[in-house]
């Protein structure tokens, strides 16, 4: 992850073209707007911090500022890693990236049904979203499983779902290539 963070805030800077079988999530959603006003608040937040800490122990203003530059490098990071990992389906299967924080791969043949809601989500413990920021960022597709998968997080955090709500910037399209792939599946 580490690793990951650096590549994508500091390395990859040529804009990525999409292939027919990818669909972006960051372009009409509120996350980007959100992750670089988080920015701005640790910046803001390290200047004045600094300054009062500093006053009693310059070490610790120092140590606490490189900090909050580490954490905004690694907001950074994630923020990059949206434009560069969209989703995917390939095949029999629909990846589901968000950015480097979470993942997670279905088989086709595993979805019941793929919804078009903005609905709010039932609290259960087999019901996630793809996005890390919960409430802070609204769905818009909402995809039921006939068996539990996984998704994958920072630092290898791992969670069981059944029910997985995401948001994608072009939502009908995106529904109906994974029903087309389900008929492809079906009657071969």
């Amino acid at each position: 992850t580490e690793v990951a963070v650096f590549y994508y805030g500091f390395i990859i800077w040529k804009k990525r073209r999409l292939n027919s079988n990818e669909f972006t999530y960051h372009k009409k959603s509120g996350t980007p707007s959100l992750l670089g006003g988080f920015i701005m608040v640790i910046g803001i937040e390290t200047v004045g911090l600094h300054f009062f800490v500093a006053r009693w122990s310059p070490i610790l203003a120092w140590i606490l500022t490189g900090l909050s530059i580490y954490t905004a490098i690694q907001v950074f990071g994630f923020a990059k890693s949206l434009t560069q990992r969209p989703n995917a389906i390939e095949g029999n299967k629909l990846i589901l990236r968000y950015g480097i924080m979470n993942e997670s791969q279905i088989l086709l043949p595993d979805i019941e049904n793929v919804e078009l809601s903005t609905r709010e989500l039932e609290k259960d413990k087999r019901t996630k979203t793809l996005s890390p920021f919960g409430n802070f960022e609204s769905h818009n597709v909402i995809i039921n499983l006939k068996k539990e998968n996984t998704l994958f997080g920072l630092y290898g955090i791992k969670k069981k779902f059944k029910t997985i709500a995401l948001h994608i910037d072009e939502p009908n399209e995106f529904k109906e290539r994974i029903e087309n792939g389900l008929n492809r599946i079906e009657t071969a």
